[in-house]
């Protein structure tokens, strides 16, 4: 069970950084983003590959939420376990939600989960009042579980001192791609026009 989710957690792991990347580059316009958006699904929307990937997603959630429960049964837990699980825990609960979602609205809707798909949901009222904290708590999740794993993988080389720098940059960077990310599809960079086709709901 471990090293298949050490494993799904790598391809899982290159997918979120790809993803939060084509995010980023939504700063230097809508067209832009879309263009590296139309690139990266040409690798990852193989069908062979999106099911993998898919698989990969689920699996990761139903096994870190077994970890979780094994961890958490712990009378003593230590600072590293409870960042693990509660990390774990929302990053699970943030992915059961948001892989259905955006695959189960691109089939039901036949629209395009573009940028305006994530950009309305944190543009417009009430929607930004729930999706604001649900992205940033994300974004977050995954940060605290990657770098508590660094953390521990690297210690083995490095000193504790440096392991914890590492551990605080990984969180630094994260959260500032968080709110970079926010700033943009909020409209902080520019004014954005939801296509009526995505009112849907």
């Amino acid at each position: 069970m471990k090293a298949l989710h050490r494993i799904t957690g790598i391809v899982v792991s290159i997918f979120i950084v790809a993803h939060l990347f084509n995010h980023l580059t939504a700063w230097f316009g809508i067209e832009t983003h879309q263009y590296i958006l139309e690139k990266l699904r040409q690798v990852y929307r193989i069908p062979v590959l999106e099911f993998i990937l898919v698989i990969s997603f689920f699996f990761q959630a139903f096994s870190g939420f077994r970890m979780c429960y094994h961890i958490w049964k712990k009378e003593q837990k230590t600072k590293v376990e409870k960042i693990q699980m509660y990390s774990g825990i929302l990053l699970g609960l943030f992915i059961i939600q948001h892989i259905p979602a955006t695959i189960g609205q691109r089939w039901y809707y036949e629209f395009d989960t573009n940028f305006y798909f994530a950009s309305r949901v944190v543009l417009e009222q009430p929607l930004y009042f729930y999706f604001v904290p649900y992205y940033f708590i994300g974004i977050m999740a995954f940060a605290f579980h990657l770098a508590e794993i660094h953390r521990k993988k690297i210690v083995q080389y490095i000193s504790q001192e440096q392991a914890n720098i590492h551990y605080y940059l990984i969180l630094g960077i994260f959260f500032i791609i968080a709110l970079l990310i926010l700033y943009i599809f909020m409209g902080g960079k520019y004014d954005i026009q939801i296509p009526e086709a995505y009112r849907v709901y």
